[in-house]
């Protein structure tokens, strides 16, 4: 018993004298090697401007409380789509408003 306890006491004088690793290590500025340069800024063109030949875009219309925005083929040329005329009959009916009428075009 007196041995594992002079053994003991030999390991803990040991351990305090030595210097602690974690406080000695020091960590470099390029921690993980990565040595990549700055970001360039993107170029811009301060002198750019729209082209004045666009038409002037239909205006957003306000109808029965919905925000109705026309469509322009000129923005999408697919945003028209025609239904297809393949004698299919929808069973969804149209039913016309009768609270709000849309103001006519």
């Amino acid at each position: 018993m007196r041995h594992a306890v002079a053994f003991a006491a030999g390991v803990v004088v040991l351990a305090m004298s030595l210097p602690a690793g974690a406080q000695d290590f020091r960590f470099k500025a390029d921690l993980f090697g990565q040595k990549k340069p700055a970001p360039k800024p993107p170029k811009v063109d301060w002198n750019w401007k729209p082209p004045a030949a666009q038409a002037p875009a239909s205006r957003p219309s306000v109808i029965c409380g919905m925000t109705v925005v026309p469509a322009d083929p000129a923005i999408d040329p697919k945003i028209r789509v025609a239904p297809r005329d393949n004698g299919v009959k929808f069973a969804m009916k149209v039913v016309e408003p009768t609270v709000c009428a849309a103001p006519p075009r």
